[in-house]
């Protein structure tokens, strides 16, 4: 019976000096690591995430763009011998038509085009940012669910073990006990790497080294919205960015069709020469002469792309139209969900968490009289555990439709 006394004790020492290593573990970490808001983590992302930072230079080169589609065609100069003559000339090809203008307008609208896509990207950046902000916050949650848990257990573990050293209960109860406190305590430890590989993706967002890692701050559980279908789909239609940007890309092939058109006007070539013999520093004949070419086109009978043109107008219409349809289907669907999800967290709000904690109080205390044994106390700590973690799970749910919701309809006021 004094071995198994010992035997006892060495568990609880064994478990005791892990719970507290493991805290200090975490001690040792807390030291690079700092709070960090959502606003202020999603204005890092927008400084400093690489892939927004590339896509970036799609505006710029569009920029430029513009500036290179206003040039005017380059003179020739012409310098033709003999034996007796030399001729001196300039050539100039005069354009008709605004061809300039029509590359020009295009060369606006397509840098336009580049601004929205931009800025469809960094809204889907900014949802997914957001979800890895909540992601985080939820395995924060999830990591003290569990530690709590872990003490839970353990201090029902330590008295256990005095009750079994009063001959109160079994010493299979009081093995079983140390048993679940021992596993508790290596969720714990599993759950921690995962919430710290969690803060290392937000850095990685960031732009930033996994050096320090970032804590975010905030509460979930303040994200209220109530909002009505018809509203949020007549918004999605003014405000979503991808229908903004089909819209603009039925201007781009409109401009694309002027260009081809304005392509097709003849130009003129014009050139002006000096001719002089090779005697003499003043000879004794010389002439100016002017001329004017203007080139056939007979290529203009071929108008294939004029029609190539027309139909590119004709499939960005059809692909605008079904963009629109499309935003409607999207915006219902977010909405179904986001409905579903508020009232799941109402359900939870509203009762199970609550029952969950009861019957595993009320399980303990028939233990702790022993009017019960120590597997339904396991049983009722593992339901316990899985309603809250299910109730996390449902709240990161909820946040994360909210999110989707409005990136779908092209609004953003989300602050937690």
């Amino acid at each position: 019976m004094k071995i198994n006394k010992l035997k006892s004790i060495i568990i609880i020492s064994f478990i005791s000096v892990n719970f507290v290593t493991g805290i200090r573990s975490q001690n040792s970490v807390d030291g690079t690591q700092q709070a960090i808001s959502f606003s202020e983590f999603l204005n890092r992302v927008g400084r400093n995430n690489l892939g927004y930072l590339a896509e970036k230079y799609n505006v710029s080169i569009a920029e430029v763009e513009i500036i290179a589609q206003k040039v005017l065609p380059d003179p020739d100069l012409v310098f033709e011998a003999a034996d007796e003559t030399f001729t001196l000339g300039l050539a100039y090809n005069l354009e008709l038509g605004n061809k300039r203008g029509a590359r020009v307008r295009l060369a606006k609208s397509k840098a336009e085009l580049e601004n929205l896509a931009l800025e469809y990207y960094y809204q889907e950046l900014r949802a997914e940012a957001a979800n890895l902000f909540l992601d985080a916050i939820q395995q924060k949650e999830l990591l003290s669910v569990k530690k709590s848990s872990y003490e839970y257990m353990l201090q029902l573990s330590r008295s256990d073990s005095v009750r079994f050293k009063l001959g109160e209960i079994t010493e299979t109860d009081a093995r079983q006990s140390k048993l679940e406190a021992a596993t508790l305590l290596n969720d714990v430890f599993e759950q921690e790497a995962v919430y710290k590989s969690a803060l290392v993706v937000l850095n990685q967002f960031m732009g930033r080294s996994s050096d320090t890692l970032n804590i975010p701050s905030g509460k979930w559980d303040l994200l209220n919205r109530d909002y009505m279908l018809p509203e949020l789909t007549a918004t999605g239609l003014s405000n979503r960015i991808d229908l903004l940007a089909a819209r603009k890309n039925v201007e781009v092939s409109v401009n694309q069709q002027k260009l081809v058109k304005a392509e097709r006007k003849t130009d003129l070539g014009l050139s002006l020469n000096y001719e002089r013999d090779w005697h003499g520093f003043m000879p004794p004949s010389r002439s100016y002469t002017a001329g004017i070419s203007i080139p056939l086109k007979i290529s203009n009978l071929n108008k294939g792309a004029v029609k190539v043109a027309q139909l590119g107008i004709e499939q960005s219409e059809v692909q605008r139209q079904n963009t629109e349809l499309r935003l409607h289907s999207e915006i219902s669907q977010a909405f179904f969900h986001f409905e579903a999800a508020k009232k799941k967290v109402r359900q939870y709000q509203t009762g199970l968490l609550e029952e969950s904690y009861k019957i595993l109080d009320g399980m303990v205390y028939k233990y702790k009289r022993g009017e019960t044994s120590i597997m339904e106390v396991l049983i009722a700590q593992r339901t316990y555990n899985e309603v809250q973690e299910q109730y996390l799970e449902t709240m990161k749910g909820y946040a994360s439709s909210l999110v989707d919701l409005q990136k779908t309809c092209g609004i953003w006021d989300i602050e937690f």
